[in-house]
């Protein structure tokens, strides 16, 4: 196993944020000039390579939200590619979402209602149920190991917090927070006004960290994200 020194650390970090500062000029450079081509074979084409370039991004956003969740969350949690590539897709379309992933703690006890699934995960299906008309898609989704157990739960909510209610998060924030305030499960939001991915877990709420907003995250600051802690 690779050690690396404080120094080494704070080289590679910088390397990234250039990284990152540089793919993000270079796409603003290519969307000047996509209203100039015309020709269908190469609009084919490079529909193709953005598709090619998508699916690294994806893979880049799996690897930063599991290393971000071990470093500066929890070690021992470890959330399913198929759910971060949902909740990509979500945040970008603004689709509200609450997905409970179950640990130790039995989640029964403090859910109401619900439909069962007892499906594989799949962010094809995740993303179904929360598509906004959905007979499911107000209620959260509740996840043990690789399957996908229920929908349209109802959670406990967290009493009213003033620092929740100045970043203006609704009760799906206020229910995600309830339910990390009585049991070990991580509880991943998605803002329907703002897109924002945030979490909730051990009673701690974790603003805006993700999925694409790890991107800027890692680009601006690598320190521990903002908590309110109740």
């Amino acid at each position: 196993m690779e050690i690396l020194t404080s120094k080494d650390a704070m080289s590679r970090d910088e390397a990234v944020r250039k990284k990152i500062a540089e793919l993000k000029s270079r796409v603003s450079e290519l969307a000047k000039g996509i209203p100039f081509l015309k020709h269908c074979s190469r609009l084919s084409f490079f529909l193709q390579g953005i598709y090619q370039v998508r699916e690294v991004i994806n893979q880049l956003e799996q690897m930063v939200l599991q290393n971000h969740l071990k470093c500066c969350i929890s070690p021992n949690i470890k959330v399913p590619g198929e759910v971060i590539l949902a909740v990509s897709r979500l945040s970008q379309k603004r689709h509200g979402a609450i997905i409970a992933i179950e640990q130790e703690s039995n989640l029964d006890e403090h859910l109401e209602g619900g439909t069962l699934i007892n499906a594989g995960i799949s962010s094809s299906i995740l993303e179904n149920i929360f598509y906004p008309g959905s007979p499911l898609h107000d209620g959260a989704v509740v996840i043990k190991n690789t399957i996908i157990r229920k929908a349209n739960c109802l959670l406990p909510l967290a009493p009213q917090n003033q620092k929740m209610d100045s970043l203006r998060l609704a009760t799906r924030h206020r229910a995600a927070l309830g339910l990390s305030q009585v049991s070990d499960a991580l509880i991943i939001v998605i803002s329907e006004e703002k897109g924002w991915v945030s979490m909730a877990l051990r009673g701690q709420f974790y603003p805006n960290l993700g999925t694409f907003a790890l991107l800027d995250t890692q680009e601006n600051s690598l320190e521990i994200p903002k908590k309110i802690i109740t």
